[in-house]
């Protein structure tokens, strides 16, 4: 875990029911982020590794680092497939 993803473009966010949308007006593209994916994304800024947002992750909710991990990287995987975050 090397790179440093940031957030893409011009893109609003604000809070939904069911967590956080995050719209993409050069699209039209609507996003629905649940709580864990919107913390991801907030910390996609290009200056934090994955690794360093699983260790964040990890001592904020308690959970194992190693799932964290996991977590962080198919979190990534998801919001890069939806061109909401870069390397």
């Amino acid at each position: 875990m090397t790179d440093y993803p940031q957030r893409q473009g011009e893109l609003v966010q604000s809070p939904a029911a069911e967590g956080w949308t995050v719209y993409e007006p050069t699209t039209d593209s609507l996003h629905v982020l649940n709580a864990s994916a919107k913390a991801i994304w907030e910390l996609c800024d290009g200056q934090t590794s994955p690794s360093e947002m699983a260790r964040a992750i990890s001592e904020l909710t308690a959970v194992d680092p190693d799932q964290a991990a996991s977590d962080v990287m198919q979190a990534l995987a998801s919001l890069r497939r939806l061109n909401l975050v870069s390397d």
